[in-house]
């Protein structure tokens, strides 16, 4: 994760450092408040391949970073060329204006998202994510040499006096990983819905629940989102809860 966040993702986006002002200090006393290690702040320009807002943590132990992606702040380009442009608006008095399309997040709404995607870092969910996949690993490897040479697998294919290697890696792939995976793919779907309400109710708990009302739907109607799906087709592809479920899961205002 390091190395790809550090080495990496630079390669294919720009990072800048989040330029010091009240959104900044207001990130970092958000941090402090429930003694998340924060080390710097950058924005990424995600505007160049989309309209997608987001942010995001990373790093190890006491070296956390936080990413903002450009189109989740509100008007932060137009601020950027407003600076830029600002002698050459002034040469030309006549010269119409730019129209914007105002999308993104005020700071209340920001630092609504991050109480959420920090709620995700203080009840552990990323941790928890880890051990998961690695136990699911660690079960996977061991079914797999259990029944690579099991004769009894062979001759329910048919194959009862050779055991081909081709022939058996395609049987335990397709035939008893293939519903395993659908099964645990349902699991961690319930668990990650139930980890995204969790994180919620951490934002709420810091007494963010108007802003994160106001800030997911912001972000869903930038997105091109669709509020609305049947609750049944909901539980079993969206490990991220739709708009209107997570709406209802905050309850009032307060």
């Amino acid at each position: 994760m390091t190395v790809y966040a550090d080495y990496i993702a630079p390669l294919f986006d720009k990072f800048t450092p989040l330029p010091d002002g009240e959104l900044k200090a207001q990130i970092e006393r958000l941090a402090q408040s429930i003694d998340f290690p924060l080390k710097k702040l950058f924005v990424v320009e995600g505007s160049k391949r989309s309209s997608h807002s987001n942010a995001y943590f990373y790093g190890f132990h006491k070296n956390k970073r936080i990413v903002l992606f450009d189109t989740l702040i509100e008007d932060f380009h137009k601020k950027e060329e407003e600076k830029s442009d600002e002698s050459e608006v002034q040469s030309s008095g006549d010269s119409a204006k730019k129209e914007h399309k105002k999308v993104g997040c005020n700071n209340d709404e920001i630092l609504a998202v991050l109480a959420h995607e920090l709620g995700h870092w203080k009840l552990n969910h990323i941790l928890k994510n880890l051990v998961i996949a690695q136990t699911n690993l660690f079960l996977c490897f061991m079914v797999f040499a259990l029944l690579y040479q099991n004769q009894v697998l062979y001759d329910a294919f048919g194959f009862h006096k050779t055991r081909p290697v081709f022939i058996g890696i395609f049987i335990i792939f397709q035939y008893i990983f293939s519903p395993y995976n659908e099964i645990l793919s349902f699991l961690m779907t319930c668990l990650g819905r139930r980890f995204e309400f969790a994180a919620d109710a951490f934002a709420k708990h810091l007494n963010r629940t108007a802003d994160l009302r106001s800030a997911l739907i912001k972000l869903n109607k930038d997105n091109l989102g669709f509020p609305l799906y049947d609750w049944l087709y909901s539980s079993w592809y969206h490990s991220h809860p739709p708009l209107l479920e997570r709406i209802r899961a905050l309850g009032k205002i307060d």
